[in-house]
């Protein structure tokens, strides 16, 4: 379904981690052509590889996902890379209370 546009921010919090890369990837390029010029995307979820927190929310979230049957933890790496293939810039990571739980990463059309 088409996303609704008008709007300079659009969320997506704990929504990528549940997907597969293709299903994640076509949600970012949707939410690219639906922001305008300037419009920000703003990601928080659990992600791979959390400094600190790298075994136990790798194992947590990896049996989280496998008993749903999709998606997988990313790193902020890889997000940012599917960030970048979708068409986002200015992609940038910003610091959480409890990253183990939620990191947040923005990113500019």
């Amino acid at each position: 379904d088409p996303l609704p546009e008008g709007y300079d921010l659009i969320t997506l919090v704990r929504v990528l981690h549940d997907h597969d890369d293709a299903v994640a990837l076509t949600l970012l390029r949707r939410i690219h052509a639906a922001l305008p010029p300037g419009g920000t995307l703003l990601i928080a979820e659990p992600m791979a590889q959390t400094p600190g927190a790298e075994r136990s929310g790798d194992a947590y979230f990896g049996f989280y996902l496998l008993a749903m049957g999709t998606g997988r933890p990313r790193s902020v790496a890889e997000i940012r890379a599917m960030l970048h293939a979708a068409g986002f810039g200015q992609v940038r990571t910003r610091r959480t209370a409890l990253p183990l739980i939620a990191c947040v990463i923005t990113a500019t059309r």
